[in-house]
């Protein structure tokens, strides 16, 4: 497993993880984390992804969410396409991800930037099991097809732009493409009471967990994995001195049976 073996290895015995009941074993657990850190020494790995992987956690964070081999993932709000390709090698090539964008994104933000960045990761077939899904937030469709999906960095975005119905709309629509019993994985970063958190990409956990409840979810465990107590939440995250390395929190939560 070469570099990254020394913080998969630790994790990959400690617990065991379930999605609808379904446990994950300790050699599924340990494929998976071979699988990603074979992704993360890639020699066609885009250029800016080694620098997330400390930051990102990716197999610690699927693990928490109970991510396994052969699933449907959705990787809500894409951008570039880091988790995407990390979900694709979780999940393995029995498994499927649907790498999602908005039209918008992928065409006019940073002057297509995130859709040259995406046609680059899945030129050549690179990623056979990806998908790439193309639909507003608030109409993913793909209606009770995925068991785990995942939003990061965005609740605090919907929020700011769309208020909290619009969050809300967001959220049920994820709701809707899982399956009975399915996961979503929100991680974000911290705000605090009183803050300016829109102008700082922040919000509060007790305000995202109440859109997140609000919408139909669960919030059944959360995780520090991303907590950082370095950081006193008055930077905006996009600041040099906390740039990937903010405060975040994750939550799991399901969708009812």
């Amino acid at each position: 497993m070469g570099q990254h073996a020394g913080w998969i290895a630790p994790v990959v015995l400690a617990s065991l993880c379930a999605v609808g009941g379904a446990f994950a074993s300790a050699d599924e657990l340990e494929a998976m984390a071979e699988r990603i850190a074979a992704q993360m020494q890639a020699p066609d790995r885009h250029r800016f992804d080694a620098q997330r992987d400390a930051a990102r956690k990716p197999f610690e964070a699927f693990r928490f969410l109970g991510l396994r081999e052969g699933m449907a993932a959705l990787d809500v709000g894409a951008y570039a396409g880091y988790t995407t390709e990390m979900l694709a090698a979780a999940v393995g090539p029995t498994g499927r991800v649907y790498s999602h964008n908005r039209e918008r994104v992928l065409t006019h933000f940073a002057d297509g930037y995130y859709g040259r960045t995406m046609e680059e990761r899945l030129a050549n077939d690179r990623l056979p099991n990806v998908v790439l899904h193309v639909r507003e937030y608030d109409d993913l469709g793909l209606d009770g097809t995925v068991d785990v999906a995942f939003l990061g960095n965005l609740l605090h975005d919907f929020l700011r732009r769309d208020g909290r119905e619009g969050a809300v709309a967001i959220l049920g629509s994820i709701l809707a493409a899982l399956k009975p019993g399915g996961v979503l994985g929100v991680m974000d970063h911290v705000g605090v009471p009183g803050a300016d958190n829109d102008r700082l990409h922040r919000i509060e956990p007790d305000v995202a967990r109440g859109l997140v409840r609000e919408a139909g979810f669960v919030v059944e465990a959360e995780s520090d994995l991303f907590a950082n107590p370095d950081d006193d939440h008055s930077l905006m995250v996009y600041n040099d001195a906390i740039y990937l390395q903010t405060d975040r929190f994750l939550f799991r939560a399901r969708k009812p049976r």
